[in-house]
Parts: structure tokens; sequence; C-alpha cells
């Protein structure tokens, strides 16, 4: 009986699978190609690329300080909490007391003006950008390719801050160097937030495309994480003739196809819809859902109400830090809530207490918080998001998944999306802010990923001769 009864559930599942399967790929959203985001009236953008400094007013610095002077309000902890109840009190009297005591922005100010950064006028918005254009020795031979790199939220332009480096410079095994271009989302850090409602990944992805065409790359390949990872995918989605390949540190869909694969693995034999080895990503279903029900609180918060926490986080920059520097510690380590410090002032965690004040830093000097988190709204209610998910991406992908990834989906459930897959690589380590936990690692994979495709192209290209 029980093996007739798991027979009818596969028949079932199955069933079900091949009807999705002949009615997806729904057609591409429709997008204005001129919208005005910026407060006037419509006009005709400035296309000059103006180039640009971080410069915050010492009068802001001052203020800064004398804010984080005040005495704190904060409530002590439940015994032996740790973080599992958020941020903890009394580690966060120690962060407060170190960015108003020995942290110099001004210092940190001219460590990030090292890049080169600009800003360009796109559909009514000031957008800000680095651009860094590598240095190659004339004898070596690599190719150098045009890539765009987008962040995420939390995160900022401050994410990529040592593994630009690694990808403007030759690396050991690799054919490639790397042109990078790191715009600041909408809304976040340097890049003007839209007046009207509606920009979100679509929105931005066509900014994006904007950008780099009035930068004169007209086919180039996109790297992102979080946020980024939804730009570069949508990116490749809507305009495959511009994108060479697409390479994504948060390694997820959430398509209806792949969350049924996602229930089919569930019943069927190990190893049948999920690969055997990827399964501990993914199951038991009760204990992923309960981590994404714990961990993704904020979401709920920022997509329906962003206003009203933006206002709280705005006013305070101890909160903006507890706010911020939570998922910090949680997406790095999924073991960090049990430790007293939540990890982040352990010797071994990943990202120095510097690095993480500068990304607060940004936040609070750029008056950001509530723009970045209005971010969620737009993208999320407006459906555009799992539409897009639905939709096939033929453009060469690949995958960098890292251990303590929020996300983190095998090859099967992605390839229902994704094509066109030519690398995926997991890591035994690591969590949701690799560019800023393991630079070199993921800078690797990227080199690693771009020199297969570039021979994959090479090979093809002899092939049409």
């Amino acid at each position: 009986m029980g093996l007739t009864s798991n027979l009818i559930l596969v028949l079932i599942a199955v069933t079900i699978w091949k009807v999705y399967d002949l009615n997806r790929n729904p057609p591409l959203p429709t997008l204005d190609p001129n919208p005005w985001w910026g407060p006037d009236p419509p006009s005709k953008d400035d296309t000059s690329i103006k180039p640009f400094k971080i410069n915050i007013p010492q009068a802001d610095v001052d203020d800064l300080n004398a804010r984080l002077a005040l005495p704190l309000r904060v409530v002590p902890p439940l015994e032996n909490a740790n973080f599992t109840y958020g941020f903890n009190s009394e580690v966060l009297k120690v962060i407060v007391k170190y960015w108003r005591t020995q942290y110099n922005w001004k210092t940190r100010e001219e460590r990030l003006n090292r890049f080169p950064q600009f800003k360009t006028q796109i559909e009514g918005l000031n957008i800000h950008f680095i651009h860094i254009k590598p240095k190659i020795d004339p004898n070596k031979k690599v190719t150098i390719l045009p890539l765009l790199m987008v962040h995420g939220w939390p995160g900022s332009i401050v994410e990529f801050d040592e593994i630009l480096p690694l990808l403007t410079s030759p690396h050991e095994g690799s054919s490639v160097v790397f042109e990078v271009i790191c715009p600041s989302l909408p809304g976040y850090g340097f890049s003007q937030s839209a007046s009207k409602q509606g920009l979100g990944t679509l929105e931005t992805a066509q900014i994006f495309l904007k950008l780099m065409k009035r930068l004169n790359f007209n086919k180039f390949y996109v790297q992102g994480g979080d946020w980024g990872s939804l730009v570069v995918s949508t990116m490749a989605t809507m305009f495959p003739e511009n994108i060479i390949a697409m390479h994504s540190n948060m390694p997820a869909t959430f398509s209806p196809g792949s969350s049924l694969k996602h229930f089919l693995g569930a019943i069927l034999p190990s190893g049948f819809v999920i690969d055997a080895d990827k399964e501990s990503f993914l199951y038991p279903i009760s204990s992923l859902c309960s981590r994404l029900i714990q961990e993704t609180g904020y979401l709920h918060i920022q997509a329906s109400k962003p206003d009203t926490i933006g206002s709280a986080l705005e006013n305070s920059p101890v909160g903006l830090a507890a706010y911020i520097l939570e998922k910090f510690s949680t997406w790095t380590n999924a073991d960090n809530p049990t430790k007293p410090d939540g990890g982040l002032l352990s010797k071994d965690y990943p990202i120095s207490l510097d690095r993480l004040l500068d990304n607060i830093s940004l936040y609070w000097f750029s008056k950001s918080i509530t723009t970045s988190v209005r971010y969620y709204a737009e993208s999320f209610v407006r459906g555009f998001t799992s539409k897009l998910d639905s939709i096939t991406t033929e453009v060469p992908s690949g995958f960098s998944g890292f251990k303590h990834e929020l996300a983190l989906h095998p090859k099967s459930m992605l390839s229902y999306k994704y094509k066109a897959i030519s690398f995926y690589r997991f890591h035994d380590f690591g969590g949701h802010f690799a560019a800023m936990e393991v630079p070199k690692v993921l800078a690797k994979d990227l080199h690693d990923f771009v020199t297969e495709n570039e021979n994959q192209i090479m090979i093809r290209a002899r092939g049409d001769l």
C-alpha cells in the first residue's frame, strides 16, 4: 500500500511538472524606453560623464560623532541569548565606542577615493559609479573585457573595495583581465533616488544598460550578488544581445518550476531530481523554511512599509549600525547568532570592523537608508521579479555558491531558468557577502568562468570559419 501511494504521488507530481513545463516562458514585460525618475518635469538627460570624489563635509562628520557620543539607551540582553534575539546590546556598546573613538572617516574616505569615480544622468537620475581601467604590461597576452558588477542590500560599492584590484590585474591561469564598472544602485550611496514610484530591478536593468552603452560598451559581462544578482539576471533575460555572459554569487531562482523541482526532490528517491550531494542545502524543507522565516522579517517590513523603518534608521546611527550589522553577523555564518559577539568581533571574522563601518557610514552620510529599503517595495510588490524568474535565460551563466548563503540552489534547480549554465562551483565556506568575505576566491571563480567562456567563443568562431 505504501509503495502504491508513493507511486501515485510521483505520477501526480510528474504530471503537474509536465503541465507547467508546457506553459512556462510568459512574454517579457514591457518597459517604457525613456522614463523620467527625477523630481523635475521630464527633459533631456545631461549625458556628460563627470568625475566624482567622496567629500563629506566636516560638519556632517562632527554631527555623527556628536550623535555617537550621546548616552546609549540600551536594554540588557537576555542571559545566554547572544544574537538569537537580534543584535546584542553589549556588543553594540563596544562597536559604537570604536566608531566614535578609533574609526576615522576621513582616512577611510581617502581609501575609498583611490578608485576613479564618476556621475552621469540617466532617465533623470544622477548615477554614481566606479570605473577602473586595468594597467597591463604590453608583453602580457591577456584580453581586456568589460565587466559590470552590481552590489546589493545592505551593501554598497564598499563590497568591492578588495576584489577590484584582483579583477583589474592579471590572474594566474587566466587569459583575461577586466575593465570594471561598479554603479551604485539608484537610491543607494551617491546614486540619486527616484522621485516617482516604480523603480525596481527591472527598471534598474535598463538604466545600467544605458550606462554601459554610454561608456561605449554594447556587449559586456555582468556579475552580482543579492540585488545585484537579480539586476544582472534581469539584464541577461531582457537584453541577451548585450550580455556576453552573467555570473552570480547568489545562485537561486524562485520560479514555480524550480519550486516544483524542490517539492519533487522531497518525495522522489535521493538524487533523482536534486544532486544527492546538494540535498543538504534544501532538505528537510521544514528546517530551510524555518531559517528563511527567521531571517526575512526585514524583507516583509521593507517591501510593505519602507519609509517607516527608514525614518527610525535615518535619525539614529546606533540603530542603523545594529540593523545592518545584524545581517553581516547572520548572513556570513549561520552559526553566528549563537556566539556572544555574533561573530563580528572574532579574530577569524572575515571582514574588518573598519570595512563594516565604511559601509554603514556611507549609508549615514548619503542619507540613503530609506531610499535603499524602498527598493524592496518597488521590486517585490509589482511582481516583476517572480515573473522574470519564470522566463528562461539563454545567456551563458556561471554561479558560485557559498555554504552560508541564504538562497543556495543546486544546478538542477537553476537550470529550469538558466539554460546555458557553463560554470557552477560550490565552496564549503563563506556566506552572503562573498566579495567582502572571500574576495580572492570569488575573483578566481570569475576569472575561471570568463576564461572558459572566452575559450568557447573562440572555438565556436573557428567552427564558423
